[in-house]
Formats: structure tokens, C-alpha cells, sequence
């Protein structure tokens, strides 16, 4: 059964059912292309999945204060496609203090490392293989080196799809707990990026490249589960945390860094469909309460440790997505001038 609530949720406890939806979904994205053609320039044509991985190498927001806000943006648009292929699903999430083992079946996320014994890195294999997410035998095809320019196409398939997980769960330097009891954003953000990065290269191969960690579909269920994390912290006090205006608090060494436009869907760069000739860029900034208002997660208390009541909580969301939809307003009589 897909419960379709719109939560996000521990991905090892969704049934069958959801997670066989979960999966057509991702494949589905394969299968939709944005407008235009392989030849033109900047490129056109390109999957909806490929698009991921031209996104990321296009922005690279890491070791920063945005880090966090701006893969939140790129886990609600990612969530939004799979819901254009199939409105009841959403983005479930990896618990990182747990063995991910069971997930990595072929008919859910694929191989874990080359089968066999010892700790050795292997092919990814089904469900994804065949579903073109990557093809040994591409010609042309995209390369997994930055200095690579001549198989650096995005329309193209990269050649391999690998992990090299061991077994257990992995060994993070720093607990969930001392996370999301962070007594400010700069503290919390150093250490959940740190467990991120820990993360990324426990499960080792293409994900354990940032330059290609997402041309593998399990980087959104570790993704996901980061962003959980993020919106927990902001429940330990939500008045501040979920208020645009003081979320970020203070940070000495990037001083209103949270008025920079998020890249690509500002228009910046080359980036289709948000770049000329579509030009569907949306210019906002950290603040923007679509990336201050998380999404819906299992673990979330209705009112953190009870700063708000429920029926605060909920006015203040309300107000934050009233501000969201005056915000568009607003920047669309700008562009109209």
C-alpha cells in the first residue's frame, strides 16, 4: 500500500508496494526529456535523471553556509518529478544509523558492492541497468573526470554505475542527537556536512565522487535524510528556526550570504530549462520560505520541544506560505517590467 500523505519516511519501513512505485517513478524520469535537442547549445534534450547530475556538476554547494538550503531546493524539485510520475509518492529517506543492507536488492536500489567475498567495489546492476541509467557500452558517453571535456555531454549516459558498501552501519562523526541539539546553524551545518561527507564514502564508488554522485539514485534517500535532520534542528526551536528572517542567525565569515539567488533556476549559467530558450528561471534567495519551511518527515514533533503550541505552528506555516506566494508575485511583476 503507498500511504500517498505526503511524509517523507524511513525507506526501510515503506512496503513493497510503495517502493516498487518508488523505483517506476525513478525509472519513468529516464523517460521524460526537456525541451530540445542533443546538438544544440547549451544542451538540450536531456533526461529528467541526467538532469540531476548536470545540475549538481553545474553548482557544486559544498563546505558553505548554503550546503544545506540549497540541496533542500534540490530535494523538493527532485520530489516534485517523481510526483508528476506518480502523485502519491514521496521522497523517502536513508536512516544513516542503520545498516542499509536490505535496501540494496535488485529490485529496489541494486548492488551493494561486487558480489563475492572481501569489500570490493561493483557494479550497481539492476534495476538501473537496464533502465539505461548507465551503459558499459555507451559511445558516446559521459566521463567521470572534471578534466574529461570531451564526454562531458549531460544528454549522454555515463559508462558505470558503482558502490562499495561494507557491512554495518557506518561510523559517523557525530551523533544525530548532538546534530539537532546544535545551539546555532553554523555549528549544526559543520557537523551534519561532515556526517554527509562520511556518508557519501561509506557507500564508496560513483556516489563517493562528488563530481558524480548523482548519476546514483540512492543519493537522494542519503539526501533526504540529511534535510531530515536539518528540519529536526529546526523543531528544537521553531519560532527562531523556522522564521526566515532568523534562522541562519549569525556567521562571521559569510556575513548575509543568504541573499545570493540559488543557482541554476535563477537563469544563471547554462543550464536548460532555466536558461534561454525556455527561461524558466525562479529567482529567490536562502530565505525564501519554501526552503525555511521543511518538508513533512516522520520524526518531526508537531511542536519540537514545545516552544509553540500545534495551533502556532501551524499559523506560523501558513504565514510562511502566504509570504511564498506573495514573493512570486512580486518577482514575476519585476520580470514583466
Amino acid at each position: 500500500m503507498i500511504r500517498g500523505d505526503g511524509i517523507r519516511r524511513n525507506v526501510a519501513e515503506i512496503d513493497d508496494d510503495e517502493r516498487d512505485a518508488f523505483v517506476a517513478a525513478i525509472k519513468e524520469l529516464n523517460n521524460r526529456h526537456y525541451p530540445g535537442s542533443r546538438d544544440e547549445f547549451p544542451p538540450g534534450g536531456v533526461s529528467q535523471w541526467f538532469k540531476q547530475d548536470e545540475i549538481h556538476q553545474a553548482t557544486h554547494v559544498h563546505q558553505g553556509p548554503e550546503f544545506l538550503p540549497w540541496h533542500r531546493e534540490l530535494c523538493n524539485r527532485f520530489e516534485q518529478l517523481i510526483r508528476e510520475a506518480n502523485p502519491q509518492l514521496s521522497l523517502h529517506y536513508w536512516d544513516w544509523t542503520t545498516d542499509p543492507d536490505p535496501l540494496f536488492t535488485p529490485q529496489f536500489m541494486g548492488a551493494k558492492r561486487k558480489a563475492g567475498e572481501g569489500v570490493e567495489e561493483g557494479e550497481v546492476g539492476e534495476p538501473w541497468r537496464s533502465a539505461g541509467f548507465y551503459d558499459p557500452d555507451a559511445d558516446p558517453f559521459r566521463g567521470e573526470s572534471v578534466s574529461d571535456a570531451a564526454h562531458a555531454h549531460p544528454f549522454d549516459p555515463p559508462r558505470s554505475l558503482t558502490r562499495k558498501v561494507a557491512d554495518g552501519p557506518p561510523d559517523l562523526p557525530f551523533s544525530d542527537r548532538e546534530i539537532t541539539r546544535s545551539s546555532n546553524y553554523l555549528s549544526m551545518r559543520i557537523r551534519l556536512e561532515r556526517c554527509h561527507d562520511f556518508a557519501h564514502g561509506y557507500i564508496g564508488g560513483t556516489i563517493g565522487n562528488p563530481h558524480t554522485a548523482f548519476r546514483d539514485p540512492f543519493v537522494y534517500l542519503l539526501h533526504s535524510n540529511v534535510d531530515r535532520l536539518f528540519a529536526m534542528w529546526q523543531y528544537e526551536d521553531p519560532a527562531t528556526r523556522l522564521n526566515p528572517t532568523t534562522v541562519y542567525g549569525d556567521d562571521p565569515g559569510n556575513p548575509e550570504w543568504y541573499v545570493r539567488r540559488l543557482q541554476p533556476w535563477d537563469g544563471s549559467g547554462r543550464t536548460r530549462p532555466w536558461v534561454r530558450p525556455e527561461s524558466e528561471r525562479l529567482i529567490k534567495d536562502y530565505r525564501h520560505p519554501s526552503i525555511v519551511n521543511p518538508a513533512q518527515y516522520d520524526t518531526l514533533q508537531p511542536v519540537g520541544d514545545g516552544l509553540l503550541t500545534a495551533q502556532q505552528l501551524h499559523e506560523l506555516r501558513q504565514a510562511l506560505g502566504d509570504a511564498a506566494a506573495l514573493h512570486t508575485t512580486l518577482s514575476h511583476a519585476h520580470h514583466n517590467h
